[in-house]
């Protein structure tokens, strides 16, 4: 399969000439992707520049045979960046260097022990617009992305390749990422398969979320290809302590989820990121954490402008428009951007972390075709080793 997508993509893979106001296509048979500069002037958030002199620094990586190696970049200061301490490299990639992993001498040489925490830091918006018969499927249950694409074959898929990832969380015992989403996949409901018994994919016997933490949307694909989001946001929870009312509010979710796997026009359905943010007053509630509560101490990238991955949708129809890279922006922006390119009915749901900004497709580095300095962005070979993947996959 795979060496048949090398064939494919590259062939039809094309860019049509534009100015840099406009927005660039890349059109394959599968999705189309758009690349459109970000207009800094009605945000909040601020270009990301560099001050200072430039200088080495030195980590460890990972090459794309899995070897390890020390990878070295030339990097400036981001400019107001104190604490954590940003830098960014020739191409538009930003690290966190403090805090970050420790250093270890090599040879003399001070090498981070790890790859710093890392991210799109400038550049423009890239959106990915399935075609017909293109779904975004999560990552299987049991599976990475290396034995994935021979299980997608088998329910009549192929697999394109990743953009971004979603929620994750970290098994207690061996501290291995694991994805916190709940997902529902029956691929004999696709039409192709009528009259098959092919597997059921359930990431739980249980409908909904087990996490101790809570996810409040995610997404539901019909028969007819068709792909809207799932919103649990509005949901109370009833009770006299915070479990009792985060319970209160799993169980409501879990009847639903219940009565949609049994329609027969329910292919796929998932529970795996915050609730649909659809005005600037719900960005302070997009974490709902452990014991119920709404908000919470957030974290650096919660609040600071960092690139981002997120679904795009529209509220009237709730039907899904495409899924959106940006550059280093905050969440409201990242709302403002998409109601620039959607209109005011776009809504959005964020995926997780720095490596949702980012993506990989099989057989073909795309990033020159749309312009994009920074390589990571949409040849990201390391996101194939992640968990909570999200998989672009042709039916």
């Amino acid at each position: 399969m795979r060496s048949l997508l090398l064939l494919i993509l590259p062939v039809l893979l094309s860019a049509c000439g534009a100015t840099p106001a406009e927005v660039e296509v890349v059109k394959t048979r599968y999705f189309s992707l758009k690349s459109a500069p970000v207009d800094y002037q009605n945000l909040d958030s601020l270009p990301v520049t560099t001050e200072g002199e430039a200088f080495a620094l030195s980590f460890f990586d990972f090459d794309r045979s899995w070897q390890k190696y020390i990878q070295t970049v030339k990097v400036r200061p981001v400019q107001g960046s104190d604490r954590p301490r940003i830098v960014m490299d020739e191409q538009g990639h930003a690290y966190q260097i403090e805090p970050g992993p420790d250093f270890v001498k090599v040879e003399g040489l001070p090498v981070m022990a790890d790859t710093p925490l890392n991210w799109y830091a400038q550049g423009p918006t890239i959106t990915l617009e399935p075609d017909n018969n293109t779904l975004i499927v999560p990552l299987l249950p049991g599976h990475r992305y290396s034995t994935v694409q021979a299980e997608i074959e088998k329910t009549g898929g192929r697999v394109l390749g990743i953009f971004g990832t979603t929620f994750k969380g970290f098994h207690p015992q061996t501290k291995e990422a694991t994805p916190l989403s709940y997902l529902y996949f029956n691929p004999n409901r696709l039409p192709q398969n009528s009259g098959k018994q092919l597997p059921i994919y359930r990431s739980s016997p249980i409908s909904g979320q087990s996490a101790p933490n809570i996810l409040l949307s995610g997404m539901i694909t019909y028969q007819d290809g068709r792909t809207e989001y799932l919103d649990f946001s509005h949901l109370q929870g009833i009770g006299n302590n915070p479990d009792k009312r985060l319970e209160s509010i799993k169980q409501k979710i879990r009847k639903e989820l219940e009565q949609l796997e049994q329609r027969q026009d329910v292919v796929l359905l998932t529970i795996d990121t915050h609730g649909v943010m659809r005005q600037p007053e719900d960005i302070p509630a997009v974490v709902v954490r452990g014991g119920g509560k709404r908000g919470g101490p957030f974290l650096f990238h919660e609040t600071q402008s960092v690139a981002r991955g997120l679904r795009i949708f529209d509220d009237q129809t709730r039907r899904y428009l495409g899924s959106m890279i940006t550059p280093s922006l905050l969440m409201r922006d990242c709302l403002a951007v998409a109601k620039q390119n959607y209109g005011s009915n776009a809504v959005v749901q964020f995926l997780d972390g720095d490596a949702p900004a980012a993506a990989y497709f099989e057989g073909a580095n795309i990033s020159t075709a749309l312009g994009i300095q920074d390589p990571q962005v949409l040849d990201h070979y390391r996101l194939r080793g992640a968990k909570g993947l999200e998989l672009i996959v042709e039916y």
